[in-house]
């Protein structure tokens, strides 16, 4: 697969056993540098070896202080496959002196995503989805840099799904005030259409909301009677309180962390 996508590899003795490293090779850098991130490949048996005599943890820390602001991930193969042919060996042999105890694998996965920062697992079902995984990672990293950085609003408006047929739906996705307006939950396209048609720019609503000449309960409902336009261009309803108060209060909430459906709650 590297040799498909004319990537280069090489094998090396890294400082801890059974890693993948990247180096990133750019045009202002005479000397390739390390990317952040390091990869493990580990067989369903040693996975659970790791597990079953406790060192499992220790590896992770010990991953951790080579490499200390690097993401960690362990790509598992067969595991859950292994796992059930031991059990079902297990229970095929009634012979108690060679008895198999299942690792508490379940508890080690959750305990990696609740206890450990930027350390991942992902366990694949054959060679060819670990050779995928690899490759599409080595991809994904020399890519990444070159990105354009998401915040919360792209994040979540990107998941957006704008009606075939919408009005200007091209010209609308590449305009961030519509596309932060559809960023707020249960905001429909339609809703986030009227409301920019009338408030073009984020400024333009702001500028209303911190009028103090207004009362809160007139800039909650600022926004109930402007009328939606169906696919014909046709005015059909509004955009209705429930809304307008979603608008209102996520553009309006005081902690800038608070969740998206907190804010609105507030």
């Amino acid at each position: 697969m590297f040799s498909e996508k004319n990537l280069n590899f090489q094998m090396e003795s890294n400082p801890i056993r059974g890693s993948i490293l990247w180096k990133m090779v750019s045009q202002s850098d005479q000397e390739p540098s390390l990317e952040p991130y390091i990869l493990f490949v580990l067989q369903a048996e040693e996975f659970c070896d790791l597990i079953s005599s406790g060192k499992f943890f220790n590896h992770v820390l010990e991953a951790r202080s080579h490499y200390p602001t690097f993401t960690i991930c362990y790509v598992t193969h067969k595991l859950t496959k292994y796992i059930y042919d031991r059990e079902q060996s297990q229970y095929n042999n009634s012979d108690s002196s060679n008895r198999w105890k299942r690792p508490p694998v379940e508890q080690v996965l959750s305990k990696l995503v609740t206890h450990y920062d930027r350390v991942h697992s992902k366990d694949c079902t054959n060679e060819v989805q670990v050779a995928e995984h690899v490759v599409g990672l080595t991809t994904s990293l020399a890519k990444c840099k070159f990105r354009k950085p998401l915040s919360w609003l792209s994040v979540n408006a990107n998941g957006v799904t704008i009606p075939k047929g919408f009005v200007d739906k091209g010209q609308l996705k590449k305009n961030a005030w519509f596309m932060s307006l559809l960023a707020i939950p249960k905001v429909q396209p339609r809703f986030a259409l009227a409301i920019w048609k009338k408030y073009s720019t984020m400024r333009s609503l702001l500028k209303v909301y911190m009028d103090p000449n207004k009362s809160n309960r007139e800039k909650e409902l600022l926004l109930q009677d402007l009328k939606c336009e169906d696919c014909l261009g046709e005015e059909s309803r509004k955009v209705g309180p429930v809304c307008s108060r979603r608008v209102y209060r996520m553009l309006m909430a005081e902690n800038g962390e608070m969740e998206a459906e907190e804010a609105v709650k507030s």
